[in-house]
């Protein structure tokens, strides 16, 4: 196997959901063909730099991971610093990151941590949340294979990366890949309109000629667009609760210039139920 230089880095702090999320960033490593890097990050007092594994934390996990993926080449590293702030500063050279939507402390009302969050927001590169993470914690849990990859795709730059991240997880996995894009009225009453017929058409075009350069390239996987009128929070929450994985832009389409977590992307990894893959770039 040829394996690339960008690992991928998945942060641990000793929670039964961030051991979860290493086997998920295992297995994300090995289909990638990338090295995996974990990382353990102490929030104490002293200089932001990388210090010796003292700390067995990263070592253990690694060491798990290594009897269960024996191919795959696995570093661990452990340093002084605010985790946020370490896993976005080594995400420039990442390939993919990796976090638990909540490990230990935080609120239990929360759906995601603030890691996760700020990651989406600022990370380097694609960043995969996976949420409840400690049911795949043991080795006994296996991993879920079969269930279909749902995209939100909205014209933006952002959802075309998604695209190309979802289409090669869906060919990677064999997978059906699930395309989904809403439409809505014109807000204002004298807004000229083709009519909810005419809108709901016009969408699905669009879908598909965004679709169609990525069906061409990946012949092999099954393609379910869908378009639906109705705010795209609720639509893709209910996609995604079946879904082995939801894929989204970091940012659709308006919004503020400057911002770089969309609303909706925010809203759907705070409350989906499955992993959410935020498309970001470098």
């Amino acid at each position: 196997m040829t394996v690339s230089r960008h690992p991928v880095i998945v942060g641990v702090d000793g929670s039964p959901a961030a051991f979860g999320a290493v086997r998920w960033a295992a297995d994300e490593a090995v289909r990638l063909g990338r090295p995996l890097r974990i990382i353990h990050a102490l929030e104490m007092h002293g200089p932001y730099e990388e210090i010796a594994d003292e700390h067995s934390l990263a070592i253990d996990a690694a060491t798990e991971i290594r009897a269960w993926q024996p191919g795959l080449h696995v570093t661990t590293a452990t340093w002084y610093g605010e985790p946020a702030r370490v896993l976005v500063d080594q995400s420039r050279t990442a390939g993919l990151i990796v976090v638990g939507s909540r490990g230990s402390g935080g609120f239990r009302s929360l759906l995601v941590g603030s890691v996760g969050v700020h990651l989406a927001a600022h990370a380097h590169c694609p960043v995969l949340v996976v949420h409840h993470a400690e049911r795949w914690a043991g080795p006994e849990s296996p991993l879920p294979r079969r269930e279909p990859i749902v995209v939100a795709v909205d014209g933006s730059a952002d959802a075309a990366l998604g695209l190309s991240l979802g289409f090669a997880e869906a060919a990677n996995r064999a997978v059906a890949l699930h395309a989904i894009r809403t439409w809505h009225e014109p807000e204002h009453r004298w807004s000229r309109s083709p009519g909810p017929a005419g809108l709901a058409a016009a969408t699905e075009r669009e879908l598909l000629a965004e679709l169609e350069p990525w069906c061409s390239k990946y012949p092999g996987v099954t393609v379910v667009p869908r378009v639906e009128h109705c705010p795209s929070v609720p639509v893709m929450l209910d996609a995604a609760r079946d879904a082995l994985m939801f894929v989204i832009g970091a940012r659709g389409r308006g919004g503020f210039e400057g911002v770089r977590l969309g609303a909706v992307a925010r809203q759907v990894l705070e409350h989906a139920q499955v992993p959410v893959l935020v498309a970001r770039r470098g």
